[in-house]
């Protein structure tokens, strides 16, 4: 079982992330996104625990993440609203970061329980 997200996937997620952080800061002034960046580096700590920073496809949204938030906290206060599509991006890569790390773990043990199935049958 192979999972593969696409270029066009991740556009997908970005534009998504975007608009709803868009719609949300419709309206005069807009607050920082505080609880969105906590969310954030929650999302990232999670990819990290989940074991993105091993798989190279999921290490670079891990980092594309991380390098979002670095600059959604830099426009807090300054353009909170840059500062929300930017929270909302780097909580879209952290969650693609973590479930290509998820992906590739699973067919590992799928892999794993394959050849297991062979061994017991005495196939090679």
């Amino acid at each position: 079982m192979t999972v593969r997200l696409s270029l066009s996937s991740v556009a997908v997620l970005a534009l998504l992330a975007t608009t709803a952080a868009g719609a949300a800061g419709c309206g005069g002034s807009i607050p920082p996104p505080n609880d969105e960046l906590s969310a954030a580096q929650t999302d990232i700590g999670r990819a990290e625990a989940g074991g993105a920073p091993s798989n190279p496809e999921a290490k670079l949204h891990l980092q594309l993440a991380t390098e979002d938030l670095q600059k959604a906290k830099a426009q807090v206060d300054q353009d909170n609203k840059r500062a929300g599509s930017l929270v909302a991006l780097a909580r879209a890569e952290a969650q693609l970061a973590l479930s290509l790390a998820k992906a590739s773990q699973a067919q590992a043990q799928a892999q794993a329980a394959q050849q297991d199935v062979q061994k017991a049958k005495g196939g090679n």
